[in-house]
């Protein structure tokens, strides 16, 4: 059979189309032609396909049991062609493959209906796969949007930020349901204090539109919560902003969990960092993650050092096995509190406590944290305590009284050795026994007293203390002896917890106590005989002295002057002897006070340089003085007696040296406190020294270690005794290290008390005072024109006093006693009188009471009375002030002495 060209083109075009093709009969139930591309899309050949019936290749669920879906299609509707539907078909492999069929009847013969359906059929499988899954994705899309703990919306980028969506969570985060949030102005919902830092990305003009931004929004209830927003922009396709997506979350715990993180983070880093204690952690291999500024302190190594580094050469060797093992427990879980030492980074030890705990996160222990105390002074304190503790049982032990101790009860607690003998008991029988039912008391008439009226016992009861100079104890067997006694409580807290008894057996005591008496008058005897030899001696010698000295100042020959200067020596060194006698018999009768003031150790230290330097000079030997920097300019002590020791020692030490040199140095050697410092002073020569088996005799009272020595150097061999004395009694120790032909050192040392520096800059203050007032020209009555009574019995005294006034510008009446003095003051107005106190008729102290008495009821002021005297103990000064004597000078009087007391006195002195 012959075809034409357009049969050709048909031909081509039914078997390259990219779609299938086939001829199915309705008749015949099957498929009649079908073109490749419908083959293919089945995975059959034409001649597999080709009478096939239809029904074996549609998928059973588009199969309608009455109908095939063709024919169906065809009945419903005879009137419209093509018409369009689409079945699921099975490939040949199993496949499900998705068919969008259009189907037309072919025109029938000799005007029959047809029975032929021409089908094209189209592949749309992909095309329904994607479309499902685009659906799936949506179902998902709308689930986690419901879902979502997240709150999730739409707005426009407009100024009313109007929310276009709104997702369910809003009901949880703001209370509103998502319908009542479509068309709310999202920015109206802000905090005011917000709303700058929010509206600049919802209205899309942020430049990074992916940041969060956190936020307070008003819920429905009226409530601000804290949310957290990240939002995105979607474009149009002009690249203009459409709409804006927020996605935010509520953080409102969030941010109170951080605070309070904060706050503990804080509190843990001011634990951490201002701990007095040392605080570190370390890993389990025990290395410093972390520590303190303290540990640092504690170690010596610097925190860069000690991080990353393991502790234990740190440890001292005795204590590592120790520490090794707690650190271990630490690390198992259970906390570690021991104590240990440590070597510091300088080499030396401290003890330290510490504490190990295990650091512990989600049960499981990652590491050791360490707390560490310096104990070094608290181990120092609990050996001294503990020594303490045995000196107290050695001096309970070894004390010759008796000790006891009771309960509130009066039972026995402790009784020492010698309490226990005493009372003939056994210590065992009494420890937890009743004393009071054991040893009665006795009055010294021997009448027993009831319990109740036993001081003892009110001891305990009352809770207060109680001293029984005479009272009788009974022992064991029955014997009894006359005791002193004291009960003292013992109170802790407030409580009364019973008392503690010190007795001891005066029944041999009262011959010592009148042996005692009679030494106590022997010794106010040779108190009040030496008073007054120095009294009778020093009133001689006053004049001796003054006269003397005031012979010096006239024309003499040289013989004259040699002669005067041996009976000037001569004096001075019997006023010496005199001084050291009293001296020594002041401090053996314990009436040698120190007097505390302020003072310049430096002038002091000066002014005995000065006194030793025109007698150094003249023997060729140099004298030297060294101070240590650190000792303060000012402090506290009695320069009196510093100065008295110096003197001494330096004296003895030109005395004693020919050749060589003499050095005073001072040295600070302890601070004690605070407010105490110890200084150390060495008086060194090149004399003649001293032979090692003499050296202990040296502080001895009256002790000459050589008579030949002595009779060449002279001295009463009471120097040194009393430099001794009065070093003990300010506190201090003296000694000396000698070699014999080579020289001597005596050092001692003192402790003074630091000076503080607002009375430092008041005396400043005063002494720049005192120096400008020193620096005023000198002038005739340069203390103003003064009115002065002498009043002495002994005309030498008289004499001399008229021409040291004389000196000084001044003329003064004079009286022979006390009685005098009286009617010359009711006679004449005196600005200054110079009264002695031994004189006939009536002695000075009652003149002065009288003349006191005067000016008692009187505006006017009383003439200032200065004792002049030979009594020159301290006592005797202070007897003067009581009797209302405004000063003291003693016996033998000079020039400076009168001086000062016309400047100290001087009423024109007294206004300026």
């Amino acid at each position: 059979m012959k075809y034409d060209i357009s049969d050709n083109l048909f031909i081509q075009a039914y078997e390259s189309a990219p779609f299938g093709i086939g001829v199915y009969s309705l008749d015949e139930a099957c498929w009649l032609k079908c073109n490749p591309f419908f083959c293919k899309t089945l995975g059959y050949s034409q001649d597999e396909l080709t009478g096939m019936a239809d029904q074996n290749l549609v998928h059973r669920e588009d199969y309608p049991i009455a109908t095939h879906p063709l024919t169906a299609a065809a009945l419903a509707q005879p009137d419209v062609s093509p018409y369009h539907l689409e079945n699921r078909y099975i490939h040949k492999n199993g496949a499900v493959v998705q068919l969008s069929l259009h189907v037309s009847l072919l025109a029938g013969h000799t005007g029959q209906a047809s029975t032929l359906l021409l089908v094209q059929a189209l592949d749309v499988t992909a095309q329904r796969k994607e479309e499902e899954r685009l659906r799936d994705s949506e179902r998902k899309y709308m689930t986690l949007l419901e879902a979502s703990l997240d709150w999730i919306c739409t707005h426009k980028p407009d100024s009313q930020t109007t929310i276009a969506y709104s997702s369910p969570c809003c009901r949880s985060i703001l209370g509103y349901e998502p319908g009542e949030m479509i068309g709310l102005n999202k920015l109206a919902l802000v905090h005011p204090d917000d709303y700058k830092s929010v509206e600049r990305y919802w209205s899309g003009r942020a430049d990074t539109q992916s940041e969060a931004i956190t936020f307070r929004i008003r819920r429905k209830d009226g409530e601000y919560i804290w949310l957290e927003s990240t939002n995105r922009y979607m474009y149009n396709q002009n690249g203009q902003i459409e709409e804006i997506i927020s996605i935010s979350r509520d953080i409102t715990e969030q941010r109170h969990a951080e605070k309070l993180l904060k706050e503990s983070e804080q509190r843990y880093k001011s634990l951490f960092d201002h701990n007095p204690a040392a605080v570190y952690s370390m890993n389990l291999d025990g290395d410093y993650l972390t520590a303190n500024p303290n540990l640092h302190k504690l170690t010596g190594f610097t925190l860069d050092e000690l991080i990353g580094m393991y502790w234990g050469p740190l440890v001292h060797p005795k204590d590592l096995p120790k520490t090794l093992y707690h650190f271990g427990l630490a690390k198992e879980g259970y906390p570690q509190s021991y104590d240990l030492t440590i070597i510091h980074k300088e080499g030396h030890l401290v003890e330290i406590n510490s504490t190990n705990i295990p650091i512990i996160v989600d049960n499981e222990i990652v590491g050791v944290y360490g707390i560490t105390s310096d104990i070094t002074e608290r181990q120092k304190y609990i050996e001294e305590i503990e020594k303490l503790s045995q000196e107290y049982t050695l001096i309970l032990n070894a004390v010759s009284e008796g000790i006891f101790g009771l309960d509130a009860e009066g039972n026995a607690m402790f009784i020492n050795p010698a309490g226990a003998a005493m009372l003939g008991f056994e210590a065992e029988e009494l420890i937890g026994q009743s004393y009071l039912g054991m040893l009665q008391q006795t009055f010294p008439c021997d009448s027993q007293l009831p319990t109740e009226e036993n001081a003892i016992f009110r001891a305990i009861r009352d809770g207060h203390s109680y001293h029984s100079k005479e009272a009788v104890f009974w022992r064991k067997d029955g014997s009894s002896f006359l005791a002193e006694y004291t009960v003292t409580t013992i109170v802790d807290k407030g409580i009364h917890k019973g008392a503690v008894v010190v007795f001891r057996d005066i029944t041999g005591e009262k011959e010592i106590i009148r042996a005692k008496e009679s030494a106590e008058k022997a010794d106010k005897a040779k108190s009040e005989f030496l008073a007054i030899m120095s009294h009778e001696i020093r009133t001689p010698m006053n004049g001796i002295v003054g006269m003397a000295d005031l012979l010096a100042e006239t024309e003499l020959s040289e013989e004259q002057q040699s002669y005067l200067d041996i009976v000037l020596q001569s004096s001075y060194a019997l006023i010496k002897i005199l001084n050291e006698i009293l001296d020594f018999s002041k401090i053996e009768a314990g009436k040698m006070e120190i007097n505390y003031e302020a003072f310049q150790i430096r002038h002091v230290l000066d002014s005995v340089l000065e006194l030793f330097t025109p007698r150094a000079i003249e023997r060729g030997i140099p004298i030297a003085c060294r101070i240590d920097e650190r000792i303060p300019d000012m402090i506290v002590g009695d320069p009196g007696i510093l100065r008295q020791v110096l003197v001494n020692l330096v004296g003895n030490a030109i005395k004693f040296t020919e050749q060589g040199q003499i050095t005073v140095i001072v040295n600070l050697t302890a601070e004690t406190n605070r407010n105490e410092i110890v200084i150390e002073f060495l008086v060194q020569d090149t004399g003649i020294g001293i032979a090692e088996d003499k050296q202990s005799q040296l502080f001895q009272s009256f002790s000459q270690l050589h008579p030949t020595i002595n009779r060449k150097y002279g001295g009463t061999g009471l120097g040194l005794a009393i430099c001794k004395k009065l070093v003990e009694l300010m506190g201090g120790a003296i000694g000396v290290e000698s070699v014999e032909n080579i020289g001597s050192t005596f050092r001692f040392a003192l402790p003074f008390s630091l000076y503080s520096s607002s009375e430092l800059n008041n005396l400043e203050l005063e002494d720049k005072s005192l120096s400008v007032r020193s620096s005023l020209p000198s002038q005739h009555q340069q203390y103003g024109p003064l009115r002065i009574l002498v009043a002495d019995d002994h005309a030498v005294n008289r004499l001399l006093l008229h021409t040291l006034l004389r000196k000084l510008g001044y003329e003064a009446d004079s009286v022979e006693n006390g009685a005098e003095a009286v009617r010359a003051v009711k006679k004449k107005v005196y600005d200054i009188i110079f009264m002695d106190l031994q004189m006939p008729e009536m002695d000075g102290l009652e003149a002065t009471a009288i003349i006191s008495q005067l000016y008692s009821h009187s505006d006017k002021q009383g003439p200032s009375i200065i004792a002049v005297t030979a009594f020159a103990q301290e006592e005797d000064k202070e007897m003067c002030l009581r009797a209302g004597m405004q000063d003291f000078i003693s016996k033998p009087v000079y020039a400076p002495h009168v001086e000062r007391v016309l400047k100290q006195w001087s009423p024109y002195t007294a206004k300026k």
